[in-house]
């Protein structure tokens, strides 16, 4: 019985992890995955982006959070890869990527990729991402939870803006540190 209830336990504890992780990334519409990484482990990113809006959308940008090394975008057929970098030869180090040149249409989704290296050190990366649609409108993902506009009823107002996505990097992940203390 004890051995039961331990297993109960962890599951628990499992379920609520994940669901307080996709919490914070319920409401962000691009969404950069994994929600958590390992400190300097090589990764690759998905960055997802939905289109929610009557047209096409053509451009998302992603800002790459500092301590990020290694930073490759992953070719994408039909699309036109941009970085934008800081520092010269091998200390540069890559700002954002920027996939522009096609279109994802209205209804639709997309996923675009990137490997880098995380982090040496714990830490939350905060993924402000910009969709651009075909009119020139931009939907900024660049906000924190509370700083999100609210529409007058109270619910959340996504029509120019939303929240930024967040992986956390971490030395050993949570589920992995729950299941060695069972």
């Amino acid at each position: 019985v004890h051995r039961m209830s331990k297993k109960v336990l962890l599951a628990s504890i499992i379920a609520g992890f994940v669901a307080i992780t996709l919490q914070g990334t319920a409401l962000a519409h691009v969404v950069v995955k994994p929600a958590e990484v390992q400190t300097a482990a090589f990764q690759t990113f998905t960055v997802s982006a939905p289109n929610e809006k009557e047209m096409p959308f053509n451009t998302v940008k992603v800002l790459i959070p500092s301590g990020m090394h290694h930073v490759t975008p992953t070719v994408k057929q039909g699309w036109r890869i941009d970085t934008e970098k800081t520092g010269e030869g091998e200390s540069a180090t890559v700002t954002s990527i920027t996939w522009s040149g096609n279109t994802v249409p209205s209804g639709m989704r997309d996923e675009f990729s990137f490997s880098a290296q995380a982090p040496e050190a714990e830490t939350d990366l905060q993924w402000k991402a910009y969709q651009t649609y075909e009119n020139g409108e931009t939907i900024a993902w660049d906000l924190s939870e509370a700083e999100q506009p609210k529409k007058e009823d109270g619910s959340p107002d996504f029509s120019k803006s939303g929240p930024f996505s967040v992986t956390k990097v971490a030395s050993v992940s949570e589920a992995t540190a729950a299941i060695q203390r069972s």
